[in-house]
């Protein structure tokens, strides 16, 4: 009878190679991240004002602060952990393998959370809370704020219902003191850009997560087929 162990050792290779692969894969999906991450703090960093003088409601404070920074921590964890994952993989390091796979399971749960929310963060709730802090802070001593904004996103006053005179007076104005962007709702640019960046984000976690699901089984196979290949006690220690 053939002793099918003598076999084990060369199996590892058909387990290596697409765990290698796949992390080249996450890897680069890792800078995906990273760049998302990055554009949506750039993007929501010109809300910062906004969000303070409106008292950091929950709605706001997810969308400009928690989700953007979660995306680009993430993307740099990937960045690195793909790389261990690699090394590991091809060294056969059965130790660093059950690390690697407990990190990537630990990032899978957080990365199931961001696009979570991501995907079913209710827009409309950030954009009704937005366009309450508009009002508010239109009708303040901070009302420069708005001005910033709207000449950010090349728009002028919230909606048409928000469209008398006061919120006029605050529209960014050309050289010879007209309103630059008028007609040009804040509401329509502001859901668009949320939503677009929205799925983005959720459409990457999913991506990601499917692929980190197959690392991760494989991961586990490699394991196995170490644990049971026969191997020197020093075979590990480095």
């Amino acid at each position: 009878m053939v002793n099918t162990r003598d076999f084990l050792p060369k199996t590892t290779h058909y387990l290596k190679v697409p765990i290698i692969g796949l992390n080249a894969i996450l890897w680069l999906l890792g800078l995906v991240l990273i760049v998302v991450g990055s554009v949506c703090i750039s993007f929501f960093s010109n809300f910062k004002e906004f969000t303070k003088e409106s008292g950091y409601k929950n709605a706001l404070s997810n969308l400009t602060t928690s989700a953007p920074t979660g995306v680009l921590v993430i993307g740099i964890f990937f960045i690195l952990l793909t790389l261990i994952g690699c090394f590991v993989a091809y060294k056969e390091k059965l130790v660093g393998l059950v690390l690697y796979t407990m990190l990537m399971l630990i990032l899978l749960v957080v990365l199931i959370g961001i696009g979570g929310k991501a995907l079913t963060l209710h827009k409309e709730d950030a954009v009704s809370a937005m366009a309450t802090s508009w009002d508010q802070i239109s009708n303040s001593l901070k009302n420069s704020t708005i001005t910033k904004l709207e000449e950010f996103l090349e728009c002028c006053c919230w909606s048409e219902s928000y469209s008398n005179e006061t919120y006029k007076n605050l529209c960014p104005k050309d050289g010879d003191d007209k309103i630059k962007y008028e007609g040009t709702y804040c509401e329509g640019i502001l859901t668009e850009q949320v939503s677009s960046k929205l799925v983005l984000v959720g459409i990457a976690g999913v991506v990601i997560g499917c692929i980190e699901f197959v690392v991760m089984a494989l991961s586990l196979f490699l394991i196995i087929r170490i644990c049971r290949s026969p191997r020197s006690r020093a075979y590990d220690q480095y």
